[in-house]
């Protein structure tokens, strides 16, 4: 029988895996998924804050465990995508300033099915400081979630 940290992180670890292959190429760099209750915030991305025994720095994606009963588990996988991406973007890209969502962020996430909007709607900007996302339903993400 697993213990309740085994369960709750293996499944963070299996969907950041899965995501991983289906949305990025199984580019991603492993990270240390964690959770964090942070007011207001669903998941965040900090990159290489963490170092292993080895002394590698990894990245942590930090997921509120708040959420976990409130929202269905499709946004709380589009919440683990969102911050795929930014780890994809300090990997691979050109990230902007502390928090600033930049247009090269806000092209990879409708890549991969997610629609940027400062609104949490339709015709929001796609970047900036808070931007949410929708998910577009004939899209990358939608298909592998199905």
């Amino acid at each position: 029988m697993k213990s309740p940290t085994e369960e709750s992180y293996s499944a963070f670890q299996e969907a950041y895996d899965f995501f991983n292959r289906r949305l990025f190429a199984g580019d991603l760099p492993s990270c240390l998924i964690t959770f964090q209750r942070q007011k207001r915030t669903m998941g965040y991305v900090s990159v290489e804050r963490w170092i292993n025994a080895n002394h590698e720095y990894k990245d942590e994606l930090a997921i509120n465990p708040e959420y976990f009963a409130n929202y269905p588990l499709v946004e709380i996988c589009q919440t683990l995508v969102h911050e795929m991406v930014h780890i994809w973007q300090a990997h691979f890209g050109s990230p902007g300033r502390r928090g600033y969502h930049n247009l090269e962020w806000a092209n990879k996430m409708i890549a991969v099915g997610l629609m940027p909007t400062t609104t949490g709607q339709p015709g929001g900007d796609i970047v900036g400081e808070t931007v949410l996302d929708y998910i577009l339903h004939d899209g990358p993400f939608m298909e592998a979630f199905s």
